[in-house]
């Protein structure tokens, strides 16, 4: 499913005759920012982008309600790299201020709210990423549950820490490497597994 940053987002609305202003204002909270974005989600779905947008039918968002938030953490590609059998996995996630809402018609998770903080205060950033939002949703196991995101092997991970050691679960399979969906691993063994697979890798965007 696509996503929509939020430049494209704006330029949607003033299509359709609403918001003036080239970003949303920023908001204190976190879930107030969430909510603005799922306003502005309600604004922008109409009968051509419905399905790109995760919904099964233009109504559909008016049904929409936010899920319990998950936060992101980034692994970046020179920290991967850099990580041996001795390194603490926990030194890889980077706190990146963002958070994932899943938007939910019923029990159905149909797209997603990504939130980011800044000195400002909290703005919703992204909408839509459909994908990721359900197969995030799919795999996660609690409340203490959060995400790792490896932009550069284009990699998702549910995240927990069972007994105090970090584990991932990937959300699909990756053929590069032996990760499969749902399959629960320490966090060491998957950051192992990546950094081989990122060798023949240039850095630059896939």
């Amino acid at each position: 499913m696509r996503k929509f940053p939020f430049a494209v987002i704006v330029a949607l609305v003033l299509f359709l005759g609403g918001c003036q202003t080239s970003q949303p204002r920023p908001n204190h909270s976190q879930d107030t920012a969430a909510q603005h974005g799922l306003a502005t989600l309600r604004q922008i779905v109409n009968a051509g982008n419905y399905a790109s947008l995760g919904f099964e039918s233009e109504a559909e968002v008016r049904q929409a309600t936010l899920g319990e938030p998950l936060q992101v953490y980034r692994v970046q590609l020179d920290a991967l790299r850099a990580f041996t059998g001795n390194t603490d996995p926990e030194t890889l996630l980077v706190d990146i201020r963002r958070s994932l809402y899943p938007v939910k018609v019923g029990d159905r998770v149909a797209t997603s709210i990504f939130v980011t903080g800044s000195r400002e205060g909290w703005r919703a950033s992204e909408l839509g990423n459909a994908a990721v939002a359900r197969l995030v949703s799919r795999y996660r196991h609690g409340a203490g549950d959060f995400v790792v995101h490896v932009p550069a092997m284009k990699s998702w991970f549910v995240a927990d820490r069972v007994e105090g050691k970090l584990m991932l679960t990937p959300v699909m399979d990756d053929p590069r490497t032996k990760l499969r969906a749902g399959e629960t691993l320490p966090a060491d063994v998957v950051f192992l597994q990546l950094k081989a697979a990122s060798e023949g890798y240039n850095g630059l965007p896939q």
